[in-house]
């Protein structure tokens, strides 16, 4: 299916932030040309489930504010934390969100466990319920499949299907990644909504030992799942992209969350890192392979706003143990760098003023630095002038 909606709507697409005067004096982001987005770091953060302290850090359009973030879940056959986080535009009218992961089975005899009920095969049907269930009366519009979103579940799937070849276990697994536009009420105002998702699917076939027809089990479960809403004709797709492609765990964080991972039952590495996927909302995988690159980019692109965030939250104890898990130091290779890069989407830059590297939307050539301000503006005009707009920056080279 054509996925015409998104030329559409982008060309239609209205600022989604407020209009009101920025901080340090910028000016509001409509005052930029089409096309150029302004983008402010800001903390997810754990309040104590895995680690006290910034769990992840995003880019945000100034003026939004968010809400949420790590938070304990009490919920069968689920894991017993989850990512549950939004941000709003100061209108309120716009907004962006992660959701936590969720689990479903089917039987072709009934419940056979206490897990949630759901016989969703695909994420295109998971995702239409979910629009019903977040905003009742919601209307799908248009779907389009995410190859990139499915990346994130591969990995692990493919180690099912060798391990299922290797026992002669008849069962099938796969990957799959999309989104869908809906529309929907909300106070009397049409709204546009996109949800995406990536997820694993598990699909058994028993022998029924008294006869008869044989024990079908499905098995699905979402990875990440990442949302956004505004007004009909003001949802700018780019942004969303944007914002969602700047999701960076911090690197202590992600040390304690393998650590609680490794010790939640004494499971080994490989049997939880496909769930480093949820951390990236559809983006690479943090696995043993690349888990130090990952971690070395983390850190060196959120040390310019660890002062700033320092008001917000208290530093969160370093992990212990991570060196036994993640051994090696993989920072220099710049093809693994590269390949995280193109899995996620992103672009890794120097930054001028703090030092460090910093991981921006790949869809955009050009990304500039605000010198007085912690954040970012992003561009496809080879020809852009910052300072026309009000804006002290410098100009951002790409890491070689």
């Amino acid at each position: 299916m054509k996925f015409g909606w998104m030329v559409a709507l982008a060309a239609l697409a209205a600022v989604c932030s407020n209009n009101d005067a920025h901080a340090q004096g910028a000016p509001p982001r409509n005052a930029l040309p089409p096309g150029a987005i302004v983008l402010q770091r800001s903390v997810i953060p754990d309040p104590g489930v895995i680690g006290q302290g910034p769990a992840m850090y995003v880019m945000l359009p100034q003026g939004w504010s968010g809400r949420g973030g790590v938070q304990v879940y009490q919920r069968p056959c689920a894991e017993p934390f989850g990512v549950n986080w939004s941000a709003t535009s100061a209108d309120g009218r716009s907004s962006v969100a992660i959701f936590p992961t969720e689990l479903w089975q089917w039987s072709n005899t009934g419940s056979l466990t206490d897990c949630p009920p759901g016989n969703h095969a695909n994420v295109r049907d998971y995702l239409s319920q979910r629009a019903a269930q977040m905003f009742p009366g919601a209307r799908v519009l248009d779907y389009r499949a995410r190859p990139d979103y499915a990346k994130a579940a591969e990995e692990r799937v493919a180690i099912v299907r060798q391990a299922a070849a290797a026992t002669g276990t008849d069962m099938r697994a796969w990957a799959d990644g999309g989104e869908v536009l809906f529309a929907f009420d909300q106070n009397g105002v049409e709204m546009r909504g996109v949800i995406g998702a990536s997820a694993k699917f598990y699909s058994s076939e028993l022998n029924n030992p008294l006869g008869g027809e044989p024990l079908r089990i499905l098995t699905g479960e979402t990875l990440g799942t990442f949302g956004a809403i505004a007004p009909a004709g003001q949802l700018d797709f780019n942004l969303v992209e944007a914002v969602r492609r700047s999701i960076t765990p911090d690197p202590r964080w992600l040390d304690a969350y393998f650590e609680f991972q490794a010790r939640l039952g004494g499971m080994a590495v490989d049997q939880t890192r496909q769930r480093a996927a949820m951390i990236v909302a559809g983006g690479a995988e943090a696995t043993r392979q690349n888990i130090a690159t990952y971690r070395a980019m983390a850190s060196a692109s959120v040390q310019s706003s660890r002062d700033s965030i320092a008001a917000q939250t208290r530093p969160m104890p370093e992990a212990t143990g991570s060196r036994e898990l993640f051994p090696g130091d993989l920072a220099g290779d710049r093809m693994q760098r590269e390949s995280i890069e193109a899995i996620r989407g992103v672009e890794t830059y120097a930054d001028p003023v703090a030092g460090g590297n910093v991981q921006l939307d790949a869809t955009y050539d050009h990304a500039w630095r605000i010198n007085n301000n912690d954040a970012y503006i992003l561009t496809n005009d080879p020809n852009f002038n910052p300072a026309q707009y009000g804006f002290e920056a410098t100009q951002m080279r790409a890491v070689q």
